[in-house]
């Protein structure tokens, strides 16, 4: 089946093949739909899986016409790796359920079957963790006529399918210009009277509980000078409806100024049933280790995903460090908390693409910021700047040991052992010097014996983004689309690419 893409020229031709395959896929998977309980759960899994795939596919097809040759030549590339899952897939299913009436092979053959099930289930939706970041671009370019083929989708699809369709639905309609009638983001501070408010340890933040537990909010503090009110409601509007669980964003219930107009803070909704809100500084703090490796990979790709929606929403963060990490979970979950959100946006963009310098001198912010923009720096961001800052946060993720430690929460940040520097030792108060450690550590065995080579190539990368000698980021003008929003496809394919293919 995958010799027929070669002479395929057109991308809905290629999404054509692909759903003919996934429609297969669904035929063979029903043989051994009632044979065993958790074969069926599993069988559904897929299948749901599917669904959302064929009807992200379908979307695509309408969007061909609006995309650059390299997005067009990025879909191709992805569409095939999707046919090659697809037919594998189908062949190993296909060879598992040849019906046999032998009870203990009968048996046997499920025991495989599921196995072989699990391993299909995880290579699609690894697929469709590669594919769900560019498809979202081109959802955002696309002409007016995707809405109509969005809107579609939700009224014929299958509910998982149209639930996803709505999400992106509500993402496109982001960048829409409000109209005369639109609700105003900014909210009174008496609209959070009778909530609870307690702080999240080592950063500024804390969590607004509303009576009955009815509802969770972030409330993130941001000092006076980071945007303009027109840059502010722009930030809150286009992340209204975010879906966390897509973009490592959570969604933006609105902004309270403060009375003193020595800033704002930005009220961040926590989903539903997410009663366990730490930062990421407080879990590396804690020694506590992931149940398994893994969920530590895991918690890597949300938050490089969660880089690329910033800058797609037309944005930089600036501030991307593990105490602007916020980990969510489930009281009844158990272990470390599963899902990676950003907060800490300390910096807008406004309208001519430029953004607010904002000095913070402190050391401890410093040592995730790229040289050219520590200390009395103030010149002005770009998306290359937030990757370096992302090459640090991974680099201490994949140690799994904090660089910055505290008496408490209150406390002094006192640099830690992890960063292998000695209090003495000038190159931590050089910039540049810190960099070139902070590489040097990045391909060393103290991160390749506990993540493996991949992953530190990737924080390499991240690490010397701005680096003449780097064919992947070094020249900005890669990273400016026409809409003039810092993305790059490059991004897609080198650092979610390469985390999304890592497996145990």
């Amino acid at each position: 089946m995958a010799e027929l893409v070669f002479g395929i020229a057109s991308i809905p031709g290629v999404i054509d093949v692909c759903v003919k395959a996934g429609k297969a896929l669904f035929q063979a998977c029903d043989t051994y739909r009632e044979a065993d309980a958790a074969l069926g759960e599993m069988i559904v899994r897929i299948q749901m899986c599917l669904a959302r795939i064929l009807s992200q596919l379908e979307v695509a097809k309408e969007l061909e016409s609006t995309l650059t040759t390299e997005h067009k030549d990025l879909q191709k590339r992805v569409l095939d790796i999707l046919l090659a899952k697809l037919e594998v897939i189908t062949q190993r299913v296909a060879r598992l359920t040849k019906p046999t009436r032998l009870g203990t092979a009968k048996k046997l053959k499920i025991t495989f079957l599921k196995d072989a099930l699990e391993e299909s289930i995880e290579e699609l939706e690894s697929w469709q963790r590669l594919y769900e970041p560019s498809w979202f671009c081109w959802i955002k370019l696309a002409s007016p006529a995707v809405e109509i083929a969005l809107t579609n989708a939700i009224h014929t699809g299958p509910q998982a399918a149209s639930n996803f369709n709505r999400v992106a639905r509500n993402f496109r309609r982001a960048f829409n210009e409000p109209g005369s009638e639109s609700q105003t983001v900014f909210i009174r501070k008496e609209g959070l009277d009778g909530y609870t408010e307690t702080t999240i340890p080592f950063y500024s933040a804390t969590v607004a509980v509303a009576p009955n537990n009815s509802q969770r909010l972030v409330v993130d503090v941001v000092a006076s000078g980071a945007g303009r009110d027109k840059d502010v409601r722009d930030f809150a509007r286009r992340l209204r409806q975010s879906d966390p669980f897509v973009s490592g964003l959570l969604s933006c219930k609105g902004v309270v100024r403060h009375a003193d107009k020595a800033g704002f803070s930005f009220l961040f909704r926590v989903p539903e049933g997410y009663t366990v809100i730490r930062s990421l500084r407080q879990l590396l703090l804690s020694g506590q280790m992931h149940h398994s490796l893994s969920d530590r990979f895991e918690m890597a790709r949300q938050l490089a995903n969660a880089v690329y929606y910033v800058h797609l929403y037309g944005f930089v963060h600036k501030n991307i460090r593990p105490e602007t990490i916020l980990c969510l979970g489930k009281t009844d979950e158990g272990g470390l908390p599963s899902t990676s959100c950003l907060v800490g946006f300390h910096v807008i963009r406004n309208a001519d693409g430029m953004t607010y310098p904002v000095i913070d001198r402190s050391w401890e912010t410093d040592l995730y910021k790229h040289p050219l923009r520590q200390g009395n720096h103030v010149d002005y961001f770009v998306m290359q700047h937030d990757i370096y800052s992302l090459g640090v946060c991974l680099l201490e993720i994949g140690m799994w040991e904090p660089f910055v430690i505290y008496d408490s929460p209150e406390g002094a940040a006192q640099r830690s052992n992890a960063l292998c520097v000695a209090k003495d030792e000038l190159e931590f108060f050089d910039a540049s010097a810190l960099k070139d450690h902070l590489v040097a550590l990045s391909r060393s065995s103290v991160l390749t014996a506990k993540m493996g080579t991949k992953y530190s190539k990737v924080v390499e990368m991240c690490l010397t983004c701005l680096d003449e000698g780097n064919m992947y980021f070094g020249d900005q003008q890669e990273f400016q689309d026409e809409d003039g929003v810092s993305v790059g496809v490059r991004y897609i394919e080198k650092v979610l690419g390469a985390l999304n293919g890592i497996s145990l």
